[in-house]
């Protein structure tokens, strides 16, 4: 099996390389026209580093401008591990500056406003930033006031969420320390980032605590405001499902959390009916894993980048990822209004398309790459053992006879603790994708 895998990543990777030699293929005359437009990426996460990599990657000595502030770096996919006690936080971390291609200029400081109308990006600092090209990769952040006692919950010893590094640490503490009791892990409204990991440590928890033995002690509950675990992928759902209520967690439909209150412990959820009809519903914890809604940082949700309906993110055409407004901006990752979810697979897809666009308009010409919504995730159901699946925006399987997406398998567990993070580094970042 490794000699046949051995083959197929030779193989596959021969000719992925080829292919993507020959999608950023451009003219001498072409590559110099390139060179002489500014590309600004506002946010140097995954996304933003992703398709700066890759600009250079086609046009060696491109102009490439990303603005971050961060000199630190987070793998955010492995939070969940962390959480689990699979990675410790040092796992999780990379030097930013070390992720920079030769020619990339970095501009240390924050995206304070838009000004696209000028062609314009304003820094925390004051910095006036011009482009011919922008793209907007600044990702989404957990809205921490929509909760109430959210915070307050954080800072006893009952709660803790894996969204944020520290906190994750701390879930684990508490998790391995847990003796008994009403475990309450709950999921948000709205868009979501990464919207399979409330459930991964759901699930993981559950294993971990079966096999210390404390299982029977142990109710888990997973409460989520959707009629379903999986509504937008039916096939996952319809074998998820029936896995998590064979061992045991509780699963609560509609429910969204709305309020804690940490004085008696207590979780206290909205529900809605299929009718529409709302009530209250108030839920003990000894241990809680709570999840607010997310938001997209200020500047974009308050700037003139975004429209109503869509909750504060970059208003794009969800093929040519291109603003609907503004012909020279483009969107990449989490912060674009795509419906697709909000992953570091869906940026995989989505950079490829980002610059090839970003080439053509450049160029003068029709905007020739579409993304189809493909999208992945890797679903860790216990220890040792992982589902992994990719769909499009239909929610229909893609490269089923790869992935044997409803089965539970060791390969995918290694692939997704030992090999994303390296394809994460040393792939997309480096703009091999």
């Amino acid at each position: 099996m490794l000699g046949a895998g051995a083959g197929v990543i030779v193989v596959g990777g021969t000719v992925g390389g080829y292919a993507y030699r020959r999608s950023m293929r451009v003219s001498s005359q072409e590559a110099g026209r390139l060179r002489k437009a500014r590309f600004v990426i506002a946010g140097g996460s995954i996304g933003g580093l992703t398709v700066a990599a890759r600009l250079l990657r086609g046009v060696p000595g491109a102009n490439v401008t990303i603005i971050e502030p961060r000199a630190v770096h987070h793998y955010q996919p492995g939070y969940t591990l962390v959480g689990a006690g699979v990675y410790k936080p040092k796992d999780v971390l990379f030097d930013q500056e070390s992720l920079h291609q030769p020619g990339m200029r970095w501009i240390r400081d924050a995206v304070a406003a838009f000004k696209p109308e000028r062609n314009r990006v304003v820094t925390r600092g004051g910095e006036v930033v011009e482009y011919d090209y922008l793209v907007v990769g600044l990702g989404v952040e957990m809205d921490r006031g929509s909760i109430e006692g959210f915070e307050a919950a954080l800072e006893t010893p009952y709660a803790a969420n894996i969204y944020d590094l520290e906190s994750a640490v701390k879930f684990r503490e508490l998790a391995t320390a847990f003796e008994g009791g009403e475990a309450v892990f709950t999921y948000p409204t709205g868009y979501v980032k990464c919207g399979g990991a409330p459930q991964k440590i759901s699930w993981l928890s559950e294993d971990l605590w079966r096999r210390k033995g404390k299982r029977g002690k142990v109710e888990v509950n997973f409460h989520t405001p959707q009629p379903s675990l999986f509504p937008v992928v039916p096939v996952i759902d319809n074998i998820v499902m029936p896995m998590m209520e064979e061992r045991g967690l509780q699963n609560h439909y509609r429910q969204n959390l709305r309020a804690i209150d940490v004085s008696t412990r207590t979780a206290i959820f909205e529900v809605e009916s299929s009718s529409g009809a709302k009530r209250e519903v108030r839920q003990h914890y000894d241990l809680l894993h709570p999840m607010p809604r997310f938001r997209t940082p200020e500047p974009l949700r308050a700037g003139p980048l975004t429209a109503e309906g869509i909750g504060g993110q970059l208003e794009v055409d969800r093929h040519t990822l291109r603003h609907k407004h503004f012909a020279n901006i483009f969107g990449v990752g989490d912060c674009a209004a795509t419906g697709a979810p909000k992953t570091a697979a869906t940026i995989r897809k989505q950079a490829p398309v980002v610059v090839g666009n970003l080439f053509d308009a450049a160029l003068d010409r029709e905007l020739s790459h579409a993304y189809d919504g493909t999208s992945g995730c890797p679903l860790l159901t216990r220890y040792g053992r992982c589902m992994m699946f990719e769909f499009d925006f239909e929610g229909n399987l893609v490269n089923e006879w790869l992935y044997q997406s409803t089965k539970e398998t060791r390969l995918w567990w290694n692939f997704k603790v030992h090999g994303l993070k390296r394809l994460y580094r040393h792939v997309m970042i480096n703009g091999w994708v």
